[in-house]
């Protein structure tokens, strides 16, 4: 009953969508905002559909019904109701499924009725992609199949997938990676309108905003989760599927750059265009790698043929919006021009360059499998070396114009004025960064360090100085709130690369076997296996051991696992290591129990990582700079 009510509700809410485009393409034919409304109708009664039909699959969830397919693929008996309810998004369908429902939602509520000349091709660029997914889930990955089998208990969750993080992750991932859809269908809408005033980047604003903070949550939260569960000391492995959400990213931050010269002094129209478009291709692009089964992931899903229906979708769309892009584009034309090399819209333009470079880099290196299988028959795999090689150089390039840009003027900028306002500041710097290269002898280090700490110190010293006139006249507040904002996520990407720095120059692994209550002098530390134990429960056996660590005065107890699963169900692997971590600000003590020796003895991994809270504390304040850019229209009245 509730399958069939879930099945007829979600191809209710897919005719209604195709009604409401029906109606929007309408609208902008005939020119007539009036049917936009009754687009607007079919699109909320679409919407109040796929939740009826979303609410039926979480409910078959968790009341774990067994007839459904998806239900018998994703739960189990053991499975707690918090990963039960989160399974939503854990399989092909219900992953598509949630999708869907969140850009309806979007599609509906981003009505831009301040520039009505949009209006209409804009709903119609949203419509389409809303269309197409419903027409997925519909007719190709449906949630709602049923079995006549009496199923009493389901495949389960990969129990690495069974962590708070991972079950938070594919959802802000979600929330941003669809929140695109509306910058490009106003960017789309404007380009088919012929509209080439900068209104339609004002309304994009929040949504790019909301989209960089939903991206960056959702990549700190993969992070997080592959240093907990995934047993290998890191937190960033340069995997396709990581690599594709972190290529949205990167365009968006350039965008969020561009597009504020382009509100400014009306320069770089055409290349926003361009920059967005891409963005949304790379989103809908990982949407494809991930559900395609080309690239072999833990984040990826199975193998399965509706990669087909994207490939011909990223096609159709890309011909059609280029198509305007050529035939509109003088509608675009920037009459401004960037007049000065050291003007702040010239900064963001070498900026943008720098991201576009380190994009195409990731790209190519994600793709690089599938073409060298396609022109050799054997899959050659990029290892991280070749992204942390060719991405340094730019990394240090954007850490230099993040110590000078934000203090240029606009067009006519002078670059001595700033060099001798960031004079204090770089000294300070060097010497820092001198007196640690003295000791550490890294010339790559010594580079990380002089221009983190000249960010730091520069932003630390603009905002002093700022504080004191925000004493004298609150306004000043929300007149540079934006800028304030910029600084917040400025110190987080700093504070995040030098963790990565640190963390990545500095790591120290050994390897060791200890009997029971036996101890080892590894560098600084003492090791002592105090105790093991084996225990069951229904579905595994766990061996676990009680390892005390001695860091000069210091003492911390871990509590690494394995866990070996009675039966595989959905899991890639029967076998799962629970990784014990004891984390303070200066380092990360981490270990991994390996195995059981036949003589008793037991072999581990520990990792020692440096200012890895670095990483943590910087993505955290940066995500904080996002929130408050989402909110500034509130604060501001902007």
């Amino acid at each position: 009953m509730i399958n069939s009510i879930g099945d007829i509700s979600l191809f209710i809410s897919f005719i209604l969508a195709g009604f409401s485009l029906f109606v929007f393409t309408c609208s902008y034919i005939n020119k007539s905002n009036i049917l936009v409304d009754v687009g607007q109708r079919f699109l909320f009664s679409s919407f109040f559909s796929l939740t009826v039909s979303i609410a039926c699959l979480f409910f078959l969830l968790i009341i774990k019904d067994y007839s459904n397919l998806y239900v018998v693929k994703n739960v189990s008996n053991d499975l707690s109701p918090l990963f039960s309810a989160t399974s939503l998004w854990a399989g092909q369908a219900g992953s598509l499924l949630l999708w869907a429902w969140i850009l309806s939602l979007y599609v509906l509520i981003s009505v831009p009725k301040s520039l009505k000349k949009i209006l209409p091709a804009s709903k119609i660029a949203g419509g389409f992609v809303l269309v197409f997914f419903l027409y997925l889930i519909s007719f190709v990955e449906s949630p709602f199949e049923t079995t006549s089998e009496q199923i009493t208990n389901g495949r389960g969750l990969n129990p690495i997938l069974q962590n708070i993080y991972m079950s938070i992750h594919p959802l802000s991932l979600y929330l941003g990676y669809i929140s695109l859809t509306i910058p490009f269908s106003f960017g789309l809408g404007a380009l088919i309108s012929k509209d080439g005033s900068s209104d339609w980047i004002k309304l994009s604003k929040k949504w790019t905003y909301f989209s960089w903070t939903f991206l960056s949550i959702g990549l700190l939260l993969g992070s997080r989760w592959a240093y907990l569960e995934l047993g290998w000391g890191g937190y960033w492995a340069w995997d396709p599927v990581e690599n594709v959400a972190l290529m949205p990213w990167l365009l968006l931050t350039a965008f969020l750059h561009s597009s504020y010269a382009q509100e400014e002094k009306n320069v770089l129209k055409r290349w926003n265009l361009l920059l967005i478009f891409l963005a949304f291709f790379l989103s809908i692009f990982g949407t494809f790698i991930t559900r395609s089964g080309l690239i072999s992931s833990v984040h990826s899903f199975a193998q399965s043929s509706i990669g087909d229906y994207f490939i011909i979708f990223i096609i159709f769309l890309l011909i059609f919006s280029l198509s305007f892009y050529f035939k509109n584009k003088n509608s675009f034309y920037s009459v401004a021009e960037i007049k000065t090399l050291s003007s702040k819209e010239n900064f963001f333009v070498i900026n943008n360059i720098l991201f576009l470079v380190i994009t195409i880099t990731v790209f190519l290196g994600t793709v690089f499998p599938i073409i060298s299988e396609f022109i050799t028959g054997e899959k050659i795999l990029v290892g991280p070396s070749f992204y942390n090689i060719v991405n340094f150089p730019n990394i240090l390039l954007l850490l230099l114009l993040m110590s000078i840009a934000p203090f240029l003027p606009w067009s006519d900028g002078k670059i001595k004025p700033v060099v001798k306002y960031l004079s204090v500041p770089f000294a300070i710097a060097i010497i820092f960064a001198i007196i640690f290269y003295s000791f550490y002898k890294s010339y790559q280090l010594f580079l990380v360090n002089l221009l983190c700490l000249t960010v730091l110190l520069s932003l630390f010293k603009e905002f002093t100085k700022d504080l004191r006139l925000i004493k004298k006249n609150k306004n000043i507040l929300a007149l540079k709130y934006r800028r304030y904002c910029s600084f917040i996520v400025h110190v987080g990407i700093v504070l995040l690369i030098m963790g990565v720095s640190f963390s990545s120059y500095f790591e120290e692994k050994y390897d060791l076997t200890l009997a029971n209550n036996q101890s080892k002098n590894i560098g600084t530390l003492n090791v002592k296996l105090l105790n093991t134990y084996k225990k069951e429960t229904d579905s595994k056996f766990i061996l676990g051991a009680n390892v005390l660590i001695r860091d000069r005065n210091k003492e911390y107890e871990l509590n690494p696992e394995q866990n070996l699963y009675k039966y595989e169900g959905n899991r890639e692997i029967n076998k799962e290591t629970e990784v014990s971590i004891h984390s303070t600000f200066f380092r990360d003590y981490y270990l991994i129990l390996v195995d059981e020796n036949v003589d008793g003895a037991f072999n581990f991994k520990i990792y020692i990582n440096p200012l890895v809270s670095l990483l943590w504390i910087g993505s955290f304040i940066s995500i904080i700079g996002g929130f408050l850019s989402i909110f500034r229209g509130r604060l501001t009245n902007d």
